[in-house]
């Protein structure tokens, strides 16, 4: 015990001192002057951060944002009907009919089409001549007294809250 009592305590190092006087700094009450123009262009742009952090946050993608335009589906399209023509057009072809169906059997024409996700609208050219909606896909009115199909094709992935 007398030789514990017989050493002095380690002398403090400089870091200590420093981060005492930076203590003392930080705690040690100051009068701070601001010019009034500085202090509003600082709130602007605190304010300016902050509604760009919740616009980006809460931003809704639409149906044609680039993410959902930019993924592509390949949709299989069946037709059963006697014809020697059958192609497809709709509102992803501006209604021309650019997609030529081709007969996997007698009477049952098919094609796979690559499209992007969204509600499209679509009809079958027969002979060049007779449109005729798919009898297997939901059908709305084109606004000519026809029908159309329509499908609706959502990208893939977890749905969007």
């Amino acid at each position: 015990m007398r030789r514990i009592a017989g050493i002095e305590a380690a002398p403090t190092t400089a870091r200590a001192g420093v981060l005492q006087n930076l203590i003392a700094l930080l705690w040690a009450p100051r009068q701070i002057s601001v010019r009034p123009a500085f202090a509003l262009a600082a709130s602007a742009a605190v304010v300016f951060v902050a509604l760009a952090t919740v616009n980006r946050t809460t931003e809704v993608p639409s149906q044609n944002s680039a993410e959902t335009s930019d993924v592509q589906l390949f949709v299989q399209f069946r037709l059963a009907t006697d014809a020697s023509r059958v192609q497809l057009a709709g509102s992803f072809t501006n209604w021309e009919p650019r997609y030529e169906l081709r007969q996997s059997a007698p009477g049952v024409w098919t094609i796979t089409v690559p499209m992007t996700g969204g509600v499209h609208d679509y009809a079958f050219v027969v002979d060049g001549h007779r449109w005729v909606p798919d009898p297997y896909a939901p059908q709305i009115g084109d606004g000519f007294g026809g029908t159309n199909s329509r499908l609706s094709l959502l990208p893939p992935g977890p749905p969007e809250l």
